[in-house]
């Protein structure tokens, strides 16, 4: 993504890049909001998710995502937050956009889909941006054919002969309410594929943030999968547009999340159920036999996080879990997945109750009386070989 006068900064998540969208235009481009302005922005950007049951929670990983991209300013200390759970903040400031310098103004003759350019303050570099879309809308304009949908990369090279140009034009100051979208330009964004292998017939696919600790889990489970039908290599923040692939496989109802102790490690799964959420999937939740075992690791050093933003962060872990996460992130440690290694998980396999944990709510298209749904029975074998007690 880029900022109006072309800085980088991280790209925004879909639905954070709509909510900063709606913050703007709330906002007048830059200024203070209050919680309750905040939360009618965020009904009217995402109405769905704000009616879901996670609403608050969304709303804060968005904000977190948005702070994150200083794209907005969180208040420091307790007392600006409100007392639920998560705590949302009494007011937001939101960073008012550069001004940009206009460009010498040429005559050009814009196409109606760009008809706001010719009143709208933009640079040089901007206009070479929109004269090469220009010139696209003119030349297909008079060919359905031409403006069959394509995947958002193969788009982007037939308009710039360049596939990831639209990637960082797409959450900046071109597109938008009365700007671009992606509709006008036939395009949507391909999910990239989710790495994952079978492990058997139940309803659960568990994600592995990183690959060591993916290879030591697939390898424990495979003879005792449980409900885990699936087991998926997350890479990082990858996953959080990777787990828009889970969609493929209807047979899933539950999705786990195992990472790293740490504010990437908590942020990622938070960010990805949000768009688990908008395409209709099972919310992203915390593999908790997984994260007790963590916990118990030695820990290492990392940026002290402040206390509000931490409290943000530990809401998508179990509420046992919670505290003693603050704790670690306030005092500036974490724990890297990698620290429970395969023997600890060997030593310790009450993290294996992960195997029978049911689906806490109904996928919309869930059939209940398809077979390969139920749960697996573990009640007399042990717990790691399979082996009949």
């Amino acid at each position: 993504m880029r900022t109006p006068d072309d800085s980088p900064v991280p790209q925004l998540s879909p639905a954070a890049a709509r909510l900063n969208d709606t913050l703007h235009v709330r906002s007048s481009g830059g200024g203070t909001l209050s919680r309750t302005a905040l939360t009618e922005a965020f009904a009217s950007a995402l109405p769905g998710l704000s009616q879901s049951g996670n609403s608050r929670r969304s709303l804060a990983t968005l904000l977190i995502e948005l702070a994150d991209a200083q794209l907005l300013t969180l208040p420091s200390g307790p007392a600006k937050w409100d007392a639920g759970r998560p705590p949302l903040p009494d007011a937001v400031r939101i960073v008012r956009s550069q001004p940009i310098p206009a460009a010498p103004r040429e005559v050009r003759s814009w196409r109606p889909e760009l008809s706001w350019v010719s009143t709208t303050r933009i640079t040089t570099a901007q206009t070479n941006i929109l004269t090469a879309i220009n010139r696209w809308f003119r030349d297909t304009s008079s060919t359905a054919q031409a403006r069959r949908p394509l995947s958002l990369r193969e788009r982007s090279h037939e308009i710039f002969n360049d596939e990831k140009r639209l990637d960082s034009l797409i959450s900046g100051a071109l597109f938008g309410p009365g700007r671009l979208d992606l509709d006008q330009l036939a395009t949507y964004r391909e999910p990239p594929p989710l790495a994952y292998r079978h492990l058997g017939d139940g309803d659960t696919m568990l994600v592995i943030e990183n690959s060591d600790t993916f290879a030591t889990l697939r390898h424990l489970l495979q003879r005792v999968p449980g409900r885990i039908g699936y087991i998926a290599f997350g890479a990082g923040r990858a996953f959080e547009a990777t787990v828009a692939s889970v969609a493929e496989l209807p047979q899933i109802h539950r999705i786990l999340y195992y990472g790293d102790l740490d504010a990437d490690g908590l942020s990622i799964p938070a960010r990805a159920s949000i768009t688990a959420t908008l395409l209709g999937l099972p919310p992203v939740e915390p593999a908790e036999g997984c994260y007790r075992l963590l916990l118990t690791r030695p820990r290492n050093t990392a940026l002290k996080i402040d206390p509000s933003r931490a409290r943000l962060l530990v809401e998508w872990l179990p509420p046992a879990l919670q505290d003693q996460a603050l704790v670690m992130l306030t005092a500036g440690d974490r724990v890297a997945q990698e620290a429970a290694n395969q023997n600890h998980h060997l030593a310790d396999t009450q993290w294996l109750a992960i195997r029978e944990m049911a689906p806490t709510a109904a996928r919309p298209h869930f059939d209940s009386t398809r077979e390969d749904c139920r749960p697996c029975d573990l009640r007399s074998t042990n717990l790691l070989t399979g082996e009949a007690n």
